[in-house]
């Protein structure tokens, strides 16, 4: 009775460190794991004026992608992704992130792996991400805009439209932060 109490501790103390271990492995390999790129871009590109009329009347549509880099030797199942976008300086939360991952992501051992991200900013969203990024001047107001509206499309500078992405990205419990300010066109 004595020797099958042994054996059976014995062998729970071995799955246990085996256990342990992997864990151990996956903690200490967390820094292996990196955020790369993270690109945004407009669906609708804004090259005349009937392009900026479209997007004041159907909101902005976003698309883009962040990269994660695995730079360890062993792979990592995502479980949650949760970056929005913020105005640069106020930080007011622009649009949420609408394409929700719906399968199992692996990210493959020594690759970067590509996600994807949407968002959809409404017209409130967009007029008020316009004014904060400095693409519309201080001075024009929304009846400005829409009883100049050649007059703002001269004024305009899309190259300063920018808007900050925030959020976490989570592998196996380990948390990457995403804080980055992002230029829309430029």
């Amino acid at each position: 009775m004595l020797k099958v109490k042994t054996i059976l501790i014995i062998a729970l103390v071995i799955i246990t460190l085996g256990i342990a271990w992997k864990y151990y492995k996956k903690y200490r390999d967390q820094e292996k794991l990196k955020i790369g790129e993270i690109s945004l871009t407009p669906q609708k590109e804004i090259k005349s004026f009937d392009d900026l009329v479209y997007v004041f009347k159907n909101g902005l549509k976003l698309k883009g992608f962040v990269q994660i880099r695995n730079f360890s030797g062993q792979d990592y199942s995502l479980n949650q992704i949760s970056i929005d976008s913020y105005s640069p300086e106020t930080e007011k939360l622009v649009a949420e992130q609408t394409n929700i991952l719906q399968s199992d992501i692996v990210l493959k051992a020594k690759q970067s792996t590509i996600i994807p991200l949407e968002y959809n900013v409404d017209i409130i969203n967009a007029l008020s991400l316009f004014k904060e990024s400095k693409v519309i001047p201080a001075d024009y107001t929304v009846w400005k805009i829409i009883t100049h509206p050649l007059q703002a499309y001269k004024d305009i500078q899309l190259s300063n439209l920018k808007m900050k992405l925030k959020g976490f990205i989570q592998a196996e419990g380990i948390n990457m932060p995403v804080d980055e300010l992002n230029y829309l066109y430029g």
